[in-house]
């Protein structure tokens, strides 16, 4: 008996040949994956090459799983090569890891604080005995300058560096950076 490409048969004979039932084939037409010539009628080659290709996909999908192995490896390099740009910025004093620079600012903010509150305990007396007013503003402008000056020399030290987790040679990094910023005032 020759088949021909375009002979059509019956879903019965679709389901005998695939191994199926008439339900599932229905099923397998109403997800696109096979397709009817005519009302309960399916070409007979055409039919069975859909159904094969779609039993590959699902063994090749079940395989890989949903996660597919290549997208995740393609992530992993990607976080990796971004750790290790941040590595590098910090080396360079570009990155500071936003936790040290939040520590610095209270301890620049308390420290202003600090050393503004002093100013009148500590040049009251000498304010009052200035010759004028002039003499007054400089012993006022020297005691500002000082705190400015203090608040510039601040550093903002890294406490906890921006390291990537793998070196190179697939081993747990475990060296320490230590960088400091000096900030610009």
């Amino acid at each position: 008996m020759t088949i021909e490409a375009n002979t059509v048969v019956p879903a019965k004979t679709i389901a005998k040949a695939l191994d199926l039932t008439e339900r599932r084939i229905n099923q397998l037409v109403a997800d696109g994956t096979l397709q009817k010539s005519e009302r309960g009628r399916y070409e007979l080659i055409p039919t069975i090459q859909a159904y094969v290709k779609f039993l590959r996909e699902k063994a090749v999908n079940s395989d890989v799983g949903a996660d597919d192995y290549a997208v995740q490896r393609t992530r992993l390099t990607k976080a990796k090569a971004d750790m290790a740009e941040m590595e590098k910025d910090q080396m360079a004093n570009v990155l500071i890891p936003a936790n040290d620079v939040a520590d610095a600012w209270e301890a620049m903010v308390s420290n202003m604080r600090a050393k503004m509150l002093s100013i009148p305990t500590k040049v009251a007396a000498s304010v009052f005995a200035a010759n004028d007013v002039a003499d007054a503003k400089n012993i006022l402008k020297e005691q500002i300058n000082e705190g400015l000056s203090e608040l510039a020399a601040i550093e903002v030290k890294t406490a906890n560096p921006v390291r990537s987790s793998v070196d190179d040679g697939g081993s747990a990094n475990n060296e320490v950076i230590s960088t400091t910023a000096k900030s610009k005032g």
